[in-house]
């Protein structure tokens, strides 16, 4: 293999990680935030402070559906790059952004499942802490 072509694939791979790491760090940021927000909202006993939980969490399931959508792609492009289907050190993705649906990224059993159970969750506590304001359950 040519010197170019290496570092070719070298700056693909290098992107690659990096957004993979920018995925977890969404995923571990979005827990985060999630678990503090409930514990605040448990911690005031007003169920109105877990709404704002679902705008919070959305955000970061976009989030991480974007950069696993990017390097979805980025691996497309590297696969051209082997197959020589480009130019030399190009980091053009926009032929390939078509060909991969971000739904389909953002409903993969690695994604939905965080997110759903935050979302899930939220929405047990808003339940919870709206019956016992109302008086209708009373604290276990």
């Amino acid at each position: 293999m040519k010197e170019t072509k290496i570092k070719h694939l070298e700056l693909i791979h290098n992107v690659i990680d990096r957004l993979s790491h920018k995925s977890f760090l969404v995923k571990s940021w979005s827990i985060t935030a999630l678990t503090a927000l409930m514990a605040f909202g448990i911690d005031k006993g007003d169920y109105k402070i877990f709404i704002i939980g679902f705008p919070v969490a959305l955000l970061f399931w976009y989030l991480d559906t974007h950069y696993l959508w990017l390097e979805k792609i980025f691996r497309v492009l590297y696969d051209a790059v082997i197959k020589k289907e480009i130019k030399s050190m190009s980091m053009d993705i926009s032929n390939y952004k078509s060909n991969i649906h971000p739904w389909k990224i953002a409903f993969r059993p690695t994604i939905w499942p965080i997110y759903l159970s935050e979302i899930i969750l939220l929405i047990l506590c808003i339940i919870y802490f709206k019956a016992k304001c109302n008086g209708i359950i009373s604290s276990i």
